[in-house]
């Protein structure tokens, strides 16, 4: 049910439509905390980077719905047991991966006309040694799983209205999503794929770096935010990782990292044209360096623009 596949070709349409579906019924079941959850994840390249071929390619999608919640502003209003009860109401379950195990308290499952869609709580912490342990929301009946530098999507995201139309003849509704903005978003991925290295993790920062808009555009984006003095310990560590998995060093050139190879494997080229294969390796690296080098330059610390 709650499946990374490894190649493009898994993944369809009709699940990512699903999965926004899954989505709106999320925000409508959060009622009026619903403006303090933000998207990210697999789903945000639908926002991030709209379908407008030849130019921008559809995004390969999504099977499962990521949120960060804000847990300090949710004690705050004191609203846990409101919203165990609102979740529930709004069709949603306790995801249960194994038929023989206990259920998850940070996942849960929305089914959207046959179709389940695992929706997954997340929580900001900063402390690496932190990151992938639980943290209690309402005891054991909610909870989330602490991503390094989530919260950095709850300062730096995007607001779009999208119209659905909700199964079993829900109606059409519009609903206002927020999601992590490209810096934020690429910063989480880079940090992603350098912890669990799935091939989904760098296809999708990849996509969002070469048609979120030019690598220019990025490279500015990055340096305008680590002017601002914030989230800067989560850029460097990003900027590290997509160094170390991308990018050439001493005897070893950069195509042949892990990072390009998920990338073209992900796409399916490690079947076909060899020369197919390394030539996007390298442009995929290339890209990178370019763009580290960019980000470099204009904060002033890589040489002359």
């Amino acid at each position: 049910m709650n499946t990374k596949h490894k190649t493009a070709a898994e993944y369809n349409t009709d699940h990512t439509k699903a999965c926004e579906i899954a989505l709106v019924e999320l925000l409508r079941a959060f009622g009026s905390l619903k403006n303090d959850l933000r998207l990210v994840g697999g789903l945000v390249p639908r926002y991030l980077t709209p379908s407008q071929p030849p130019e921008v390619p559809e995004h390969a999608g999504t099977t499962d719905v990521d949120v960060v919640l804000n847990i300090t502003l949710l004690a705050a209003k004191g609203t846990y047991d409101k919203l165990k009860r609102q979740l529930k109401d709004g069709g949603f379950v306790r995801y249960q991966p194994d038929p023989e195990g206990p259920v998850s308290s940070w996942q849960w499952v929305y089914n959207v006309g046959g179709t389940p869609i695992v929706v997954e709580f997340l929580q900001h912490t900063d402390d690496p040694q932190q990151s992938s342990f639980l943290v209690e929301i309402d005891g054991e009946d909610v909870s989330a799983c602490q991503i390094l530098y989530a919260g950095i999507a709850h300062d730096w995201f995007e607001e779009k209205e999208i119209v659905v139309d909700l199964p079993n003849n829900g109606g059409i509704v519009k609903e206002t999503i927020r999601y992590a903005d490209a810096v934020a978003f690429i910063v989480l991925k880079a940090l992603a794929f350098k912890t669990r290295h799935e091939r989904k993790d760098a296809s999708d920062l990849i996509h969002v770096m070469r048609y979120w808009g030019s690598v220019e555009s990025v490279a500015k984006s990055f340096s305008e935010r680590l002017a601002s003095g914030a989230h800067g310990g989560a850029i460097d560590r990003a900027l590290a990782a997509l160094a170390e998995n991308f990018c050439d060093e001493p005897e070893i050139p950069g195509y042949r990292k892990d990072g390009p190879s998920a990338v073209a494997n992900f796409h399916g080229l490690q079947d076909g044209d060899e020369e197919t294969r390394i030539r996007e390796q390298r442009d995929v690296s290339g890209m990178v360096d370019y763009f580290l080098q960019r980000v470099a330059q204009l904060r002033g610390d890589g040489g002359a623009e």
